[in-house]
């Protein structure tokens, strides 16, 4: 069994990521700490600060896995790249596999594909089935014309 490092608190974090005198290496070594305990959105935090692309593509992959839309639109961020429409498809597919219906009903809108994000939004409401018709007229009885 290996000895586990214990995450920085708040402060020493907000040191660490701030501090005026902290080295690369410091950089480096809180984000793996934090990407290790799996706690990404914090290693990226400081992978961003010390130019650590290798390490943001890892954590990237990993959210393209498990389907987490915003940590992989995070992790792209930090890279600076622009995700593409097959990457879009690719993760709503993860999400949904994952049970994720609201990060695969955004992956889907960023793709552009709006009836498969229209599905996962009523599955994410927790409705099933095809979307219920538009009402074609005024309700029976209305009287049409006569305004008030």
């Amino acid at each position: 069994m290996s000895k586990q490092t214990e995450l920085p608190g708040f402060y020493e974090k907000r040191k660490t990521l701030f501090g005026r005198k902290t080295a690369p290496e410091k950089m480096l070594q809180t984000g793996r700490v934090f990407m290790d305990a799996g706690r990404y959105d914090d290693a990226l935090e400081f992978f961003e600060r010390c130019q650590a692309a290798d390490l943001v593509r890892q954590i990237a992959a990993t959210a393209m896995r498990a389907g987490d839309t915003s940590l992989y639109m995070r992790a792209k961020k930090v890279l600076k790249e622009d995700t593409s429409d097959e990457e879009w498809t690719q993760l709503a597919a993860n999400a949904e596999q994952a049970g994720k219906h609201t990060m695969a009903y955004l992956a889907h809108l960023k793709a552009g594909h709006e009836q498969e994000a229209a599905r996962l939004r009523r599955l994410a409401q927790g409705l099933s089935g095809p979307e219920p018709p538009a009402p074609a007229g005024p309700p029976e009885g209305a009287e049409q014309g006569k305004g008030d």
